[in-house]
């Protein structure tokens, strides 16, 4: 039989380990929550780039956000608020965002871009691949990296059948 002692020891490990379960488990039921939070802010930042409210696209990023495009690796700044304000945006739309989970606090949002719209008078790239890196940051989500890449179309294959 166990004795007082030891019982009075391994009771309080019990319940502390299974409260650090039910917590570990508690946030991965809630994924899908948080996805389509992560999907609104996303389209809620696209559409304040549309329209130049930068106060609201903003309020959803880490004070120390940086954005890679084919321009290259820039803070989201002043300097790059002066740059957004050359962005006319006529439509946009978000297709098939699928979601990687790198922790219980670090989300990666992809999805593929469409728009119609220019930059200093040049039409903007579309269809273009889009990432956001959203971090939990004390109870908040932020997005803290974001990448677009302009989509290619696939090669053409070869003639069925080889040369002739």
């Amino acid at each position: 039989m166990l004795s007082k002692k030891f019982l009075t020891f391994l009771l309080p490990l019990i319940v502390i380990a299974n409260a650090g379960l039910t917590f570990a488990q508690a946030p991965a039921a809630n994924r899908a929550a948080v996805e389509k939070q992560l999907l609104a802010t996303e389209r809620a930042l696209n559409d304040a780039i549309a329209k130049g409210d930068m106060k609201t696209f903003h309020s959803n990023l880490a004070p120390d956000a940086i954005s890679m495009d084919s321009g290259g690796i820039m803070k989201v700044d002043a300097e790059f608020d002066k740059m957004m304000a050359s962005l006319k945006m006529q439509s946009w739309n978000i297709d098939s965002p699928q979601f990687y989970w790198v922790n219980d606090n670090t989300v990666v949002v992809m999805y593929k871009w469409t728009g119609k719209g220019t930059y200093q008078g040049q039409p903007v790239p579309s269809p273009t691949w889009a990432s956001t890196v959203w971090s939990n940051k004390g109870g908040k989500w932020l997005a803290v990296f974001h990448q677009e890449s302009a989509a290619m179309a696939p090669p053409t294959p070869p003639p069925a059948g080889g040369k002739k």
